[in-house]
This record gives structure tokens, sequence and C-alpha cells, in this order.
């Protein structure tokens, strides 16, 4: 038993390892019995013969983790007496073949299951993948311990000789009308996975942070069953090419849009700022909020800047004459040079005025 647990420890190979207990002949995963018919095999060999409930094959693999002969599952294989190290799907167990005698090992069954076409990875506990499968399609593998990712959530389930390991996704699916994406992040803001608004992903049960343009809201997944979130649509219109940014209620910047683009957010109360003129509005799940911007122009000859402030005398943004900004509506301070004019800017229309001295 010292020398075989050494022996199996002293293995470097790529194929990561999790295996029963085994003594040289039965152990929990395999039962050693005699031949009824010795001419079954050839003087000094025995059979080995792995089941499973899938089509999956099993290996026998050097100490190099280099496959030698392989099988499938329920189906014999005649070898010389020793001991041999078998792998199916990346899990692996060490078995002894006595001459005369067949060894029959049994392997357990992992399904994950889920509505979406996502794939899950099974790794030891290094994080070595040993293999992955598409959810709904099962896996044969040795029984022990083994770590199950879906997406990069994680958990640790059992496998069992004979046995039907069941492991139940469920679907997060974020609501929206735009071509934007949510991102879904765990407790400590690592990103696990994205994808385009209205198609589904598939999770480990847990409570997760999802987010859209960087607007956020938790979300509980449960097993078999589908969790559904809703953004509203904000887009600002304009009749220039500048964008529009969107700031949360403590003033931290969140995303922006060029002028007459949708953009996705959480429910909540936001402020859009467009050449620093700044309007608030809220946006309710599944609904779209629009807002109108005007354009102001300042025309005249030559290539002078016109400046733009707002009714507490602070400065918004500047352009070349000719040149059209836009501004949410409301009144406005126009300076050319050392003169300036008042200006009432009107959502939807361009105002345009001659430059003064």
């Amino acid at each position: 038993m010292i020398r075989s647990s050494a022996l199996f420890l002293s293995i470097a190979f790529a194929i990561a390892i999790f295996a029963c207990s085994h003594p040289p002949a039965s152990d929990s995963c395999c039962i050693v019995s005699e031949l009824p018919n010795q001419d079954a095999v050839a003087e000094g060999e025995g059979l080995l013969e792995v089941d499973g409930s899938t089509s999956a094959q099993y290996f026998l693999v050097d100490a190099h983790g280099r496959k030698l002969k392989h099988q499938r599952l329920n189906h014999s294989l005649s070898l010389p007496a020793g001991q041999y190290q078998v792998a199916v799907n990346g899990s692996v167990h060490m078995v002894s073949i006595l001459a005369g005698h067949i060894t029959k090992c049994s392997t357990g069954t992992l399904i994950a299951t889920g509505k979406t076409a996502d794939r899950y990875e099974v790794t030891d506990s290094s994080g070595q993948k040993l293999a992955d499968q598409i959810l709904g399609k099962p896996l044969s593998l040795f029984p022990g311990k083994l770590n199950v990712r879906i997406n990069h959530t994680d958990g640790i389930f059992s496998i069992k000789a004979k046995e039907l390991t069941e492991i139940r996704t469920g679907s997060l699916l974020v609501r929206g009308s735009t071509d934007d994406y949510y991102y879904v992040v765990d407790k400590g803001n690592e990103q696990l996975n994205f994808a385009r608004l209205e198609k589904a992903t598939s999770l480990l049960p847990g409570t997760y942070q999802v987010k859209v343009n960087n607007t956020s809201m938790k979300a509980e997944v449960l097993g078999a069953k589908i969790t559904e979130l809703h953004t509203g649509c904000l887009i600002v219109n304009g009749l220039t090419e500048e964008y529009y940014y969107v700031t949360d209620s403590a003033g931290q910047a969140l995303n922006f849009q060029i002028l007459n683009k949708p953009i996705a957010l959480f429910p909540g109360k936001y402020s859009m700022q467009v050449n620093n003129s700044q309007i608030t509005a809220q946006i309710n799940a599944g609904e779209k909020t629009e807002l109108n911007t005007g354009g102001l122009t300042l025309t005249g000859g030559g290539s002078a800047y016109y400046y733009v402030f707002d009714d507490s005398g602070k400065q918004l943004n500047y352009n070349v004459l000719n040149k059209t900004l836009s501004f949410f509506p409301s009144e406005y301070t126009v300076k050319l040079g050392p003169s300036a004019r008042k200006i009432s800017v009107i959502p939807g229309q361009l105002t345009s005025i001659e430059a003064f001295n």
C-alpha cells in the first residue's frame, strides 16, 4: 500500500488526478474476481473492464500521461498482470490486474443542465482542466471530489460510483432594446462573464451583480430558473455629431454615446450632459426616455471663436464661427470678444445669430 501510494504521488503528467484509495486488488472503485473461464485470457494476463453510463473511452496511461491502450466503457481489455493508471475524461485511478482475474471498475456520471448552449468544465483542486461538455450532456468520471465551472462560476461536487450527480444551473437574461452588453461580476467585482442584451447566460446558483454601461443591479440566480432583469433605453437627440455623457446621482461618470444613438441603463435617476449643459431624467425598466437638445450657431466672417456661458457665468464650451454646438434647452450667454448676448436654445431647433461686436 505504501509503495503504490508513493508511486501514485510521484507521477507527473498533464492529466490532473483525483482518485479513490487503492489496495492491491479490490478497492472502493474496483472489484477483482476470478475469471470463471481461465481460457478467456493468455497465461499471466487478466481482464480490465470499466463501467459507465456514457459512450466514453477509458485509457491506460504511462507515468508521463501518454495513452497506451484504450477501450470503450463497458468493454473489457486483456492486460498482463500488474498495476496500471486508467484515465476517463481526465480523471485517473490506479488499478491492479491479477492473472486469471477480472478487475471491474465503476465510474460515476456528472451532468450539468441548463437552458443555454453554454459548456461546463471540470477541473481539479489546482484548476487543471479535466474535461468539458455542453450543458445537458453527461460525463463519465472516476469517483472523487471535483470542481465544476460554468461561465467562471465554480462549485465543488462529489462523484460517486454508479450514481448520477446532476447540477442544475440557472439562467440570467437581461432585457433591453439596444445592442449593449451586460457583464456579470462577483462580490469582489471580478468579471465572470458577459453577453449581449436579450441573450441568456447560464450560471451556478448564487447572488451576482450585473452591470450595463456601469449601472448595476443585483441578480439572484436559482437552479433550473430564469432570472430576468430589465433595462430602460435613453436617447439624447441633437443636430450635431457630438456626444452626451451619463453620470449617476453622485456625479460619477458612467458612459457616453453619440447624439441620436440609444444607450441602455438599469432603472434610476441619472444626469445627462451635452457640452456641459445638464439635465436630470428618470430611466424606467422597459421604457424609452427621449431627451432633445437644440443647436446654437454664431455666424460671421473670419475664424474667431465664440464662447457659451450658463446663467451662473460658468463657461460651458466654445466653437469657431459658423460651427454649431448642441445644448439642452435653456437660456445662455454667448460672448464674442468683449461683447455678449443672451440666447435661448429651443429643443430640436437651430438658433443661428449673426456675429456681433
